[in-house]
Order: C-alpha cells, then sequence, then structure tokens
C-alpha cells in the first residue's frame, strides 16, 4: 500500500472534517454540507441500492444478488448522533452488503439535537422489531454500525435483553462511541494524529445528544460502564490513531474480565472509521468485518474470541511519522 495514498488521504479527511464542522457548528449546515460531499458515493455493481422503511423509520436497502430473503444486517450510521445518513456510508454499507451477500438495512434514524437520547434508540428498536415481523428469525440477524452507530448497536442489545425479547446473532462495532462522560480516553490521549475528530468536536456532540444530562447520568448511560454480560457476541473493529481506540480496549478488557464473548482488532496506525476510505488497508478491515459476522448468521462458527489478544491487534505501520 503506497504511504504516499495513506497520507494523502488522511490529509483530505481532515480538511473535510474542518470543512463539515467549522469552530462552531450550526448541525443542519454541517448535515447539509457532509449530504453534498457524499452525493455520488455508489455501492458495489452487484449490490442494488432502493429506499424503504422499517417500523417507520426511512431505510437504505442494500441487496446483493443471490442474497436470501431471510437474513439481514441492520446497519447504524455514524457521525456524532447529529449528522449522517445511508448515503454517506453507501460505500462501507455496501461493501457488507457484497462480501456477506446479505442484505443490508441501512437506518436513517432521528438526529440530536432535534431529538435528543432516546430518539434514535427508538428508532433502532422499532426497526429491529420490523425485521422480525417479516419473518426474519433473529438468529439471521446482524446488527452493526460505525462510531455512534456502534454505540446504537450495543444500546439495542441491551434493551433486547433487558426487556426479554429475542437477541440478534451478533453485534458489529467499527470504532464506537463507548463513554459519553470526561472519563473518556479521548480526551486523555494524544488527539494530533486523529484526522476528523478532536475532543471539542466530541464534547459538542455529548452535549446535543445528551442536552442537560449531568455528568453522572452520562456516565451512567455510557456503554462501558453498563453490563454487557448476555450480549451476543460482539466484534469490535477501532484504530489506533482514533481518539476512540483507548475506550475500544477498556471494553475489550471489560468483556475479558466479564466473559463476554468479543473479538476485537485495532489497526495501528489508521484513524476513525477509516474503513469508509478507498485504500488497501479499509478494504482488507471491511473483509475481515464481513467475514466475522457472515458465519453467525449462516450455522457456521462465529469466529470470535472472549479477549482481545496480541495477534488480534495487527500491526499497520505508521506511513507517514
Amino acid at each position: 500500500m503506497s504511504t504516499v495514498l495513506i497520507s494523502a488521504l488522511r490529509s483530505g479527511s481532515r480538511l473535510i472534517g474542518r470543512w463539515w464542522f467549522g469552530p462552531a457548528p450550526d448541525w443542519p449546515r454541517v448535515r447539509a454540507r457532509a449530504v453534498a460531499g457524499t452525493r455520488f458515493s455508489r455501492a458495489p455493481g452487484e449490490v442494488t441500492a432502493t429506499t424503504g422503511q422499517l417500523g417507520g423509520v426511512p431505510s437504505e436497502i442494500l441487496t446483493p444478488r443471490g442474497a436470501p430473503a431471510d437474513a439481514a444486517v441492520l446497519y447504524l450510521h455514524g457521525s456524532g448522533f447529529v449528522i449522517g445518513a445511508p448515503q454517506m456510508v453507501r460505500t462501507l454499507t455496501g461493501a457488507i452488503a457484497a462480501a456477506m451477500r446479505t442484505t443490508v438495512y441501512a437506518l436513517d434514524y432521528r438526529l440530536a439535537p432535534e431529538h435528543p437520547h432516546p430518539a434514535a434508540v427508538d428508532d433502532t428498536m422499532a426497526a429491529y422489531r420490523a425485521l422480525l415481523a417479516q419473518g426474519i428469525p433473529p438468529e439471521r440477524i446482524a446488527v452493526a454500525g460505525d462510531s455512534a452507530g456502534g454505540t446504537l448497536t450495543l444500546d439495542l442489545a441491551l434493551r433486547l435483553r433487558d426487556e426479554g425479547l429475542p437477541a440478534p446473532a451478533i453485534l458489529g462495532l467499527i470504532c464506537p462511541v463507548l463513554d459519553y462522560s470526561a472519563d473518556s480516553e479521548a480526551f486523555h490521549c494524544d488527539p494530533s494524529r486523529e484526522p476528523l475528530l478532536t475532543p471539542d468536536l466530541m464534547v459538542q456532540f455529548m452535549d446535543a445528544y445528551l442536552p442537560g444530562v449531568p455528568e453522572s447520568r452520562r456516565r451512567a448511560l455510557s456503554p462501558l460502564y453498563r453490563d454487557i454480560t448476555g450480549l451476543p457476541p460482539i466484534v469490535l473493529h477501532s484504530a489506533g490513531d482514533d481518539l476512540l481506540a483507548g475506550d475500544a480496549r477498556r471494553l475489550a478488557a471489560l468483556a475479558a474480565k466479564s466473559g463476554a464473548p468479543l473479538r476485537h482488532r485495532e489497526y495501528r496506525g489508521l484513524w476513525h472509521v477509516f474503513h469508509a476510505m478507498p485504500m488497501k488497508p479499509a478494504r482488507e478491515a471491511v473483509a475481515d468485518f464481513a467475514a466475522a459476522l457472515t458465519p453467525a448468521l449462516y450455522g457456521h462458527r462465529t469466529g470470535y474470541r472472549r479477549a482481545d489478544s496480541p495477534d488480534e491487534r495487527p500491526a499497520i505501520a505508521r506511513p507517514d511519522r
């Protein structure tokens, strides 16, 4: 992989982040810029993208040729709970659909600050119930998401467990937000290598999603401080330069301590949700992510491990240091 290309993509991501957010984000304008910048996103040629609804929530449906009718991936996009749309991650969701040979339902859930917590969780729950109502059995459903969408994936699984409802077969998390509090490693790490996220931006995301919620309550709502036992197997991807990488390591440690099934891969030298970038490490990571999810839907070994281990954290050279 060309180190020049990786360096250029990192620099380009930094410029995009600055263009999107600016010094004081106006969320409707940020959304308009983000959508405009991704309007030409395309899924792979063998994947058909259509629009529809799940439980009254708008969705983009990405269907690869030959996909079975009784299996699905419910995908939840990221972007801090305040921006984002299915089309913004179409290259990623389309690649997952193609690799898994499974229909992906990318949910266009409600966004903060107009719709603060728990509106997005409620939408996710409605969509999952709709998949069940379509006749798709829970053991043939994977739920996955990136960044804030990874958080919603965990929130959905926790709500299903707590309400005694059938769980999906497996959960997939890409660079998730795991700690809403000031204890998050996002505020205690070197932010210089991460091109998209900044500590200030994380504060703005949390204030929009959890307006007026005190620190103690934010901590209690954070997945890192909740009981994760009894959840489906978790596939966790993180990126070493991401502000959220330290929290991913904490989740892996929590899973190891509690015995929760979790497989963690940390991609060193890469940044937040690099999976969406047009580069070889991203394609390899998406292939690994899909390969870890697919067997859970089709009756084979899931391939997860109960804890992080060195061989689960592949070393990718820092190309531009």
